[in-house]
């Protein structure tokens, strides 16, 4: 009897990412806070920002007791027991404007990344923020 095994880099990643709000429109000096909840333990999460002109830009990675990272104009969390992360943004400006995506490694392999579905922010007043 034949047994069919599979490489170790076709395994599966089986976590789930949820964020929330989908999308937001805000004025600029608004704060808003960002989540994304996963189905599983989060040991590792980043925070990318996509403008529309390019691809994502890394933000920040958090990581299992690390809790929390922050500077002037970003807070980032990782709550590990509640299985979610949060992205709090003090004072928009134009220049948050844009696709805010969450992401994890991949269960078997550390340079994958599964990214949640995406957050688009717009400010009230625009007609067109150009994606």
């Amino acid at each position: 009897m034949c047994k069919q095994i599979k490489p170790y880099h076709e395994v599966v990643n089986t976590q789930k990412l949820q964020q929330s709000p989908q999308s937001l429109v805000i004025q600029e000096g608004d704060e808003l806070t960002i989540s994304c909840n996963s189905s599983e333990s989060l040991y590792v999460l980043h925070w990318y920002w996509q403008g529309n002109d390019g691809g994502p830009i890394f933000l920040v990675t958090l990581q299992k007791g690390g809790g929390k990272k922050s500077n002037d104009k970003i807070t980032a969390k990782l709550d590990e027991k509640m299985q979610r992360s949060s992205l709090h943004i003090r004072a928009s400006q134009p220049s948050h404007l844009g696709t805010y995506l969450c992401g994890t490694d991949a269960q078997w392999s550390a340079d994958l990344h599964r990214l949640s579905p995406n957050l688009l922010l717009g400010h009230r007043g625009s007609a067109d923020i150009g994606l």
